[in-house]
């Protein structure tokens, strides 16, 4: 299947971003063009200097990207790096600069990738002080860089290559890099070639190998003279050959288990596939099934707002807004991507509405694709059932995140820091997730496991389990008994006593007031968006935590290094055993009263259900066993029935 190739020559025309959003939906929508053109750049033969062609040089589209503001600041000498203020570091640089103390920080500096904003301003307006600023840079570098530890981190070298790369050629067709300067620069990306080379800089284990795999690659296509070229290239390609079959797993996710990490990757691959079939070469005869299955797992994973889930290492990200015109031509590619990313105005939809994806243990549950049955309010439940793969996974079994009626109720604590302290330890643990603890303790490093996925007319079903606390089995299933209405069971098994407490994340603009064990959830205008409604075993209760530090609870963060004060809805039990029943109404069912009741039996459990005016029963026999079985019956005597059942009508405003 072809790829939609974007060719820079040949035609006299290169790319640009700068496309309307009218233009964005019909590349997405196969209505136009899936490769943008417009009139600029080399002629005939310019586009071809010493045997290169224009275009090689570059495989990622961020690194050919740039804006005017930043290239200023750093004529000025004032960096810019995303997720940081800018700071002024004046000359002479030492290539010791930390001002942050942060990692994140040190990356992106010292793999010199502010410096872009030079190379396409200088290409932008012909100014030659961005030019002369970049080669400064580079000289500076050049003389230095033995006085600097941070520049031999390993992802960060693999940008610092391509950076050299694509600057190298950039300013070779522009007739604008003198013989010395070239030298310079040929020395210096030789340095790193063979630094990425040696197996000791290379991250097999997990997204970085990515990066650093296509910058060898790179080299090798771009400056085949140099010696030890065709066996980087060998290399280089085995590598990534390697990644795709390690990195993302049988189901498409990444083994990283996050949803921001799955779309990093994701466009990674299909541009380094999209840049070498247009020079006439295969990354891998695995690219194309991969990108697939990447595809379908990037098509359901995302809520029907646009927003990824805050699954395990992730931060915000508003997947129809970020790099649209690339995303496009991926929606051009992959018909239910584009279905996803034009909120189903077209594309192909997802055939299942419970889809699990078994290598990663994660289940979506969605109760419609239909874009005429109001998209962006459609119920979409996330329950990850995995195994802890990589450092950047949490301690998150069973954990769901919930969406419904046109925002996120349960969310993910999400990520914050990659800085190793409380805080770090905080955002990866069991508390900070919507599951249940045990002795206040995080779950040991291991898998979960899903059980029993079952569907009949509206309601769909997963179940799932572990025993990540020693002599604890904890199995939870998750429903969706129809749009608005989720219900998660919780059973919890052990031969002593234990302190169990079942946890609810909720973001930082919601408020949560309790009345009894039912929970009334408002947003920052006062209307109720969630009703919590709990059945109510003996010895149950509930309190709230938001914003504590000692030990850190209560926290959110979508945005790297900030984190915010959030509510945590909490639900401790004592003893052997734990069962909780938790029925969720949201929407226009958040204003109408829930009633939930339990029977829990050895060997299963019966729910009565009342929401929205409708009665469930609930029959789950054998759960955690090969023969676990589910049904569900109308029961509108759950609605009328008031022994052990929560009272309606939780407490807020309407």
């Amino acid at each position: 299947m072809s790829l939609g190739l974007l060719t820079q020559c040949g035609s006299g025309k290169e790319p640009t971003e700068a496309l309307n959003s009218g233009q964005v939906m019909n590349i997405t929508c196969g209505r136009e063009d899936a490769n943008p053109v417009q009139q600029k750049g080399c002629e005939g033969k310019a586009c071809v200097v010493q045997g290169h062609l224009l275009g090689k040089e570059v495989a990622y589209l961020w690194l050919d990207e740039g804006d005017l503001e930043n290239a200023d600041l750093l004529l000025k000498d004032t960096w810019p790096v995303p997720r940081f203020d800018p700071v002024h570091l004046p000359p002479p640089l030492t290539w010791t600069e930390d001002p942050y103390g942060e990692k994140f920080w040190r990356y992106i500096f010292y793999g010199l990738r502010p410096t872009a904003h030079l190379l396409w301003a200088f290409r932008e307006t012909g100014d030659e002080r961005y030019r002369d600023k970049l080669m400064e840079v580079f000289r500076s570098f050049a003389a230095n860089k033995t006085n600097s530890v941070f520049s031999q981190d390993k992802h960060g070298t693999a940008y610092r290559a391509m950076v050299f790369v694509n600057s190298y050629w950039k300013l070779k067709h522009a007739d604008a890099l003198s013989r010395q300067e070239a030298t310079l620069l040929e020395q210096l990306i030789l340095e790193d070639a063979y630094f990425l080379e040696d197996p000791e800089h290379f991250e097999a284990g997990f997204n970085h190998g990515f990066a650093e795999a296509a910058a060898l690659l790179l080299i090798a296509e771009n400056f085949p003279h140099f010696e030890d070229a065709p066996r980087w290239r060998e290399l280089a390609l085995a590598r990534y050959d390697d990644l795709l079959s390690d990195i993302i797993g049988s189901d498409g996710f990444i083994i990283e288990n996050s949803a921001y990490y799955q779309f990093y990757v994701f466009t990674q691959v299909y541009q380094l596939a999209q840049w070498a079939q247009t020079h006439g070469m295969e990354v891998s005869p695995q690219a194309w099934p991969v990108m697939e299955r990447m595809a379908r797992f990037a098509s359901y994973i995302v809520q029907p707002d646009g927003r990824i889930p805050m699954l395990g290492a992730s931060q915000r990200l508003l997947v129809r807004k970020h790099q649209p015109v690339l995303l496009a031509r991926m929606g051009a590619a992959f018909p239910e991507l584009a279905h996803m990313l034009t909120a189903g105005m077209c594309g192909q939809a997802p055939t299942d509405r419970l889809a699990l994806f078994e290598s990663s243990g994660v289940a979506v549950l969605r109760s419609s694709f239909d874009p005429a049955l109001d998209y962006q309010a459609q119920t979409h439940l996330v329950f990850d059932m995995g195994p802890y793969r990589t450092d950047h996974s949490h301690l998150d079994a069973l954990n769901v995140v919930l969406y419904s009626a046109g925002r996120t109720l349960l969310t993910d604590a999400g990520m914050f820091t990659e800085e190793p302290g409380k805080e770090e330890d905080y955002f990866r643990s069991t508390r900070a997730h919507n599951t249940v603890t045990v002795d206040g303790l995080d779950q040991h490093e291991g898998n979960a496991s899903p059980s029993l996925s079952a569907q009949g007319g509206q309601w769909l079903y997963q179940s799932g389990f572990h025993s990540l606390y020693e002599g604890v089995r904890h199995w939870r299933a998750v429903m969706v008994l129809e749009k608005d209405v989720v219900l998660v069971l919780d059973r919890l098994i052990s031969e002593g006593p234990h302190h169990f407490e079942q946890r609810w994340q909720f973001q930082p603009d919601l408020t949560v007031s309790t009345r009894g064990a039912s929970a009334s959830v408002t947003d920052a205008t006062g209307k109720r968006v969630l009703q919590v409604t709990q059945a109510q075993p003996e010895g149950l209760s509930v309190s709230t935590v938001r914003g504590a530090t000692g030990p850190y609870d209560g926290w959110h963060s979508e945005d790297y290094e900030v984190r915010k004060e959030a509510t945590v809805l909490i639900y401790p039990l004592q003893g052997e055993q734990a069962h909780y029943a938790t029925l969720f109404t949201s929407g226009l069912n958040a204003m109408s009263p829930a009633r939930i009741s339990t029977l829990p039996q050895s060997d299963q459990l019966e729910v009565h259900a009342c929401a929205a005016g409708r009665g469930h029963r609930i029959q789950v026999r054998r759960p955690a066993e090969a023969d676990e079985a589910v049904t569900v019956t109308t029961a509108p005597e759950a609605c009328e029935r008031e022994g052990g059942a929560s009272p309606s009508g939780p407490p807020g405003p309407p």
